[in-house]
């Protein structure tokens, strides 16, 4: 069974088999460190450039690798909009 990730360096998404612990992209040579199986990842568009990042739930920002700027994380919204 092969699963996916979004590659670090030009967010293509990413086919690999199941207990590969990193991919290199076709397309850009990056490589691209698989998460932990255990490990509960969400996406999001980047605000910036439209790019698909993939983040591990819980996290609050997530900075884009293309153009670098920091997404807040859906559903931290409501409380980043709280706190201004």
């Amino acid at each position: 069974m092969q699963s996916q990730v979004v590659c670090r360096g030009c967010t293509s998404v990413l086919l690999y088999p199941s207990g590969a612990t990193n991919v290199c992209c076709a397309l850009c040579s990056s490589v691209t460190s698989i998460p932990s199986p255990g490990m509960d990842m969400a996406q999001l568009i980047c605000r910036g450039c439209r790019s698909l990042l993939m983040y591990p739930h819980g996290a609050t920002t997530v900075r884009c690798s293309c153009c670098h700027v920091v997404n807040v994380a859906p559903g931290k919204m409501q409380n980043f909009m709280n706190k201004i």
